[in-house]
């Protein structure tokens, strides 16, 4: 068995700081497309109970999800599984993503049934990483205009949203 697996991130663990602060091991592959997906901020965390990003099976031929593949560490995984809350937040699933002119076998998360909610919101840091992680990896303006525009809230924990704020501008600098 591979010491390394390859992840599709295409939430807030698409923002490198993010990601590395779970994982530190985690190597940038490139950015990587799903197609037959759509993405959604529905999926409703028992943490903090915000929307979290989510992917579905979409009709469309044209719907496509954009994200990050990385190569993580199997001695690493599972720090990201706790922080995606494995088995009641997100399951594991695997998702065959183009990614550098080739398909490639990865595995994502995706919500657990029964934990969505179309008018949950996530905080505006999460909304902000997401959208970062986006920008930082070049995606289409149109996907990128379409997280910005997601209606989000503000973090009541006002150190942690600094905390999401300082991984985002470092990602910049």
């Amino acid at each position: 068995m591979s010491d390394w697996r390859h992840y599709f991130a295409y939430g807030s663990n698409m923002l490198q700081a993010r990601l590395l602060e779970r994982t530190p091991s985690a190597q940038w592959l490139g950015v990587g497309r799903l197609p037959g997906h759509c993405l959604y901020f529905n999926h409703v965390s028992r943490a903090d109970g915000t929307a979290k990003c989510n992917i579905e099976c979409a009709g469309g031929e044209s719907d496509t999800v954009w994200g990050v593949v990385y190569a993580v560490h199997r001695d690493e995984q599972p720090v990201l599984d706790r922080a995606e809350d494995l088995g009641t937040g997100y399951l594991i699933e695997p998702r065959l993503v183009h990614c550098r002119d080739a398909w490639l076998e990865t595995f994502c998360y995706v919500a657990v049934p029964g934990t969505t909610d179309a008018a949950a919101r996530p905080f505006r840091w999460y909304r902000d990483i997401v959208l970062a992680g986006a920008r930082s990896h070049d995606f289409p303006e149109r996907y990128i205009e379409r997280i910005a525009r997601e209606r989000a809230v503000d973090d009541p924990d006002a150190q942690r949203a600094v905390h999401h704020q300082y991984l985002i501008d470092m990602s910049f600098d």
